[in-house]
């Protein structure tokens, strides 16, 4: 392969519009190689909750392939314990359902949230042990 046509550049923080452009073409490619049959829809989506206009909790989630990945989930300190990471999880998958996927994962690590996520029926699938160090990360799935 000749190099000289090609140029590699490293960029921290990319923009939004390149973040994007790289997730379609990636999706492109991939729907490319599906049966016509398969779900191909991507949608990405966030679940806020507020109190006095302030953002006290939400999640950010996409799905894809009849999937639902879920990518951050947040409860403010002065909020945990009171169901509001039950009612987000409760909201994120019924959406998934509405989307038809079949499977909802994400991942936690050791010093969030494992517990919570075993009590709301998820399961582990994998393990990053001692990532970050001193800690581990935990893959969760849940059939739906």
């Amino acid at each position: 392969m000749d190099d000289s046509f090609f140029s590699i550049e490293t960029v921290y923080d990319p923009s939004v519009k390149l973040q994007d452009e790289l997730w379609k073409r990636l999706h492109e490619a991939s729907v490319a190689r599906l049966s016509p049959s398969d779900p191909q829809e991507t949608r990405s989506v966030a679940i806020t909750v507020r109190k006095n206009q302030e953002l006290r909790a939400g999640l950010l989630a996409i799905s894809y392939f009849g999937g639902m990945n879920l990518q951050c989930l947040w409860v403010h300190a002065e909020e945990r314990g009171q169901g509001l990471g039950e009612k987000l999880l409760a909201r994120i998958e019924d959406l998934a359902k509405e989307l038809h996927c079949n499977i909802i994962w994400g991942h936690t690590f050791g010093f969030q949230a494992r517990d919570f996520y075993l009590k709301n029926g998820y399961s582990p699938f994998g393990e990053l042990p001692d990532f970050p160090p001193g800690h581990g990360c935990t893959f969760l799935k849940k059939n739906l």
